[in-house]
């Protein structure tokens, strides 16, 4: 939406490195993981699928850039089992919530 993108201009929270997180390496930081950042190949059971969206590796790999992180808690949101009829987009979910733990 607009709304957002000009808030993440005005407040600059666009991320477009790894390093663009850095600055809050000293603060307790909780994340959000909006399932709808996956491209709909392998996460069609959201309620906004998102063409060409991350990839899981590319997701998991932001993840992992978060280890060193003081992480105090985390959610992931947006998962429509009901859109997927195959079952896939829960599977995703299930991976994505162990990664993210992993990471803990």
């Amino acid at each position: 939406m607009k709304e957002e993108w000009d808030l993440m201009k005005k407040y600059n929270t666009l991320c477009h490195s790894y390093s663009d997180l850095d600055c809050l390496k000293s603060k307790k930081v909780f994340v959000t993981v909006d399932l709808d950042v996956l491209d709909t190949s392998i996460m069609p059971g959201t309620g906004t699928p998102e063409a060409g969206g991350f990839t899981f590796k590319e997701l998991i790999s932001w993840f992992k850039y978060l280890k060193d992180f003081e992480i105090v808690g985390a959610d992931v949101v947006e998962l429509a089992p009901d859109y997927d009829a195959s079952g896939v987009s829960t599977a995703v979910a299930t991976k994505v919530i162990r990664e993210l733990l992993m990471v803990m």
